[in-house]
């Protein structure tokens, strides 16, 4: 069965398009079918339609950097710089975990990205195998990324390897995934090599945090008299296609490097602003058109995972960075966010509301106080909302929710499943 929205305002992120004040969008067979202005004319037989009077369609939001199963230890290890947080709380807590842990809180997850507007979210973490039947479950488009960290990379390469061969044999549709480094100063320069070469073979693409520190900085130049930009590129790693994390402390030499190896960043302005790890060029990469999208990092340095208010940090951050409030305006932003995003992950049909691309919409609520009048919708969406006016959302041609409630996922049972774990732990 497909899907009609009709009577809908729709923001397809296509240059080509812009804006549709009032169109209809056509869905089947996961993607989308005709986008046009107007009044839909066509056979109204085995079609779920949806009035989109009051609403406005948007392409997912696509969460480019993501720990989804930190959301047991939201708010946990608080007002600590990040080498001492990932050294004394994080890491320590995290090596109690076990897969049950990492299901529950997954799920949870899951429902809060879903909740407001992101569907799609590209992962780094432990027991990614245990969490393949969860995300098809859910029918939220992931890319899942086992961590890659220390002296036994070499095991944990062969856990990665084998959720890939399980991804590409899945026949859902969501699911794509990367092998995941954790960072180049977690992990030697062999370990790095090799890698490097399994993403090559594989065709998967490489999931990293880079330069997010000083401390980062000093570690790699103290080791190899390298920025890490510089040491990756060594490696290898930048010889595939990478989403990399943070993007904190790079040089201009670096912001080159990104440039030439096709490299996406991917902005944290949360997390970064929350560690206090710096603030990123992002301003200066997209005018060196680099493929620069948004994530949220974990809830532990965010503390939630919703890309509204990234959105909008994002611009605030870099407008007061380069004292310009013209840096970052609202469609940059959201381009960021839904088509860079899936540029970066390699899902090159993924972004848009456009004939032939998957899926993957959300509509918000204009009715909404927080989005009304409405001047420049761009802007409203990036400064103006929050999450909460998010009240449909369709994933791969199937709708997930509807007017705020879920289909076919059982909200309550989530939530308990989580609440009651978090208390044993």
């Amino acid at each position: 069965m497909g899907i009609l929205i009709k009577n809908v305002m729709i923001l397809t992120m296509d240059e080509d398009r812009g804006i549709i004040d009032n169109g209809y969008i056509l869905i089947k067979n996961n993607k989308f079918k005709k986008i046009s202005f107007g009044e839909y004319k066509g056979e109204f037989s085995d079609l779920q339609v949806i009035d989109g009077e009051g609403y406005c369609a948007l392409p997912g939001l696509v969460n480019c950097h993501t720990h989804a199963a930190m959301t047991i230890l939201r708010g946990y290890g608080e007002g600590l710089p990040l080498m001492k947080w990932l050294n004394e709380k994080i890491w320590p807590m995290e090596s109690k975990f076990k897969e049950e842990h990492i299901k529950f809180a997954t799920e949870f997850a899951c429902l809060e990205m879903l909740s407001t507007g992101s569907t799609c979210f590209n992962n780094m973490y432990f027991y990614e195998d245990q969490i393949i039947d969860i995300v098809e479950s859910l029918k939220i488009r992931s890319v899942l990324g086992s961590a890659i960290i220390g002296e036994e990379w070499e095991k944990q390469m062969e856990v990665a390897i084998n959720i890939d061969k399980r991804v590409k044999n899945s026949k859902s549709g969501l699911l794509n995934s990367m092998l995941a480094p954790h960072s180049p100063y977690t992990l030697d320069k062999s370990a790095l090599k090799e890698i490097a070469k399994e993403a090559e073979k594989l065709e998967c693409g490489i999931h990293i945090h880079v330069a997010e520190t000083e401390e980062e900085i000093n570690i790699i130049k103290d080791k190899y008299n390298m920025t890490p930009c510089e040491f990756l590129e060594e490696t290898g790693i930048f010889n595939n296609r990478v989403v990399a994390a943070h993007c904190v402390h790079l040089n201009d030499g670096d912001i080159e490097i990104i440039h030439k190896r096709n490299v996406s960043p991917v902005y944290n302005p949360q997390s970064n602003m929350k560690l206090a790890s710096g603030v990123a060029r992002i301003s200066e990469m997209m005018d060196k058109n680099i493929n620069v999208c948004i994530g949220t990092d974990g809830t532990s340095s965010n503390n939630n995972l919703n890309m509204f208010e990234e959105m909008e940090t994002a611009a605030l951050l870099q407008k007061l960075w380069y004292k310009n409030p013209t840096k970052l305006d609202g469609k940059t932003v959201l381009k960021m966010a839904t088509l860079n995003g899936g540029r970066a992950l390699g899902i090159n049909k993924l972004g848009k509301i456009k004939e032939g691309y998957l899926g993957d919409l959300i509509l918000i609520n204009l009715n909404k106080p927080s989005l009304i009048p409405n001047h420049d919708i761009y802007s409203n969406i990036v400064f103006s909302a929050n999450g909460s006016e998010v009240e449909y959302v369709i994933i791969n041609g199937e709708i997930l929710m509807k007017k705020g409630e879920f289909f076919n996922i059982d909200k309550e049972k989530i939530v308990y499943n989580f609440k009651n774990m978090c208390r044993k732990l």
